[in-house]
């Protein structure tokens, strides 16, 4: 009975022997278990570093280099809602279709503590140039609707906004996808309006 013991304690001690050991092969001169000593395991076949080397980095910085950058005149509102304020900002965008779209959502930006956005709430959906016509789709919120001065001083900075691109020969401005009269309720909306 004693043998039975020693013989199942001994195998039971091998056994936990070879279990312990499994999956702790370490990697000999320096290489991991599946590759040879000529490829290192930080590079692929082709050379490159894969993991998040330098390498990796290349596609974001071509990237940035590849945006478009320009100088434009934006509009905002003076404190006390009198008067149409003309800043400088400077956008980017990926290609010339953008600018557009772009440049209005530089409208919702307050670039300093005198001035006010008259497009901080507006959404604008699309600003498509066709033609030499640039189509705007937009969103209204309850949040950005103004009186009388603010919904003209708002015209006016579209406006001024997108005629400074001299291939603009024409403004659309479209509600939710569709035409209406006026945007706020005070000022006559022309469709389109012209230079």
């Amino acid at each position: 009975m004693q043998n039975h013991w020693r013989h199942t304690l001994t195998a039971a001690a091998i056994l936990a022997v070879v279990l312990s050991g499994c999956g702790q092969a370490k990697p000999l001169n320096g290489t991991q278990p599946n590759q040879t000593a000529e490829q290192p395991a930080h590079q692929t076949e082709q050379g490159q570093t894969s993991g998040g080397g330098s390498n990796s980095q290349a596609p974001a910085a071509a990237s940035e280099q590849s945006k478009i950058s320009k100088v434009i005149k934006t509009y905002y509102s003076d404190a006390e809602f009198t008067k149409l304020v003309e800043q400088q900002a400077k956008i980017e965008f990926k290609n010339e279709a953008d600018q557009y779209l772009t440049a209005l959502n530089q409208l919702k930006k307050t670039p300093d503590d005198t001035t006010i956005s008259l497009c901080k709430e507006i959404s604008f959906k699309s600003a498509v140039l066709k033609d030499g016509q640039v189509t705007v789709d937009l969103s209204l919120p309850d949040a950005a609707r103004l009186g009388s001065p603010g919904e003209e001083m708002l015209l006016d900075a579209l406006k001024k906004t997108l005629f400074q691109f001299s291939e603009v020969k024409t403004i659309e401005i479209l509600l939710d996808g569709k035409q209406v009269e006026s945007l706020m309720g005070h000022m006559e909306l022309p469709h389109p309006i012209k230079r």
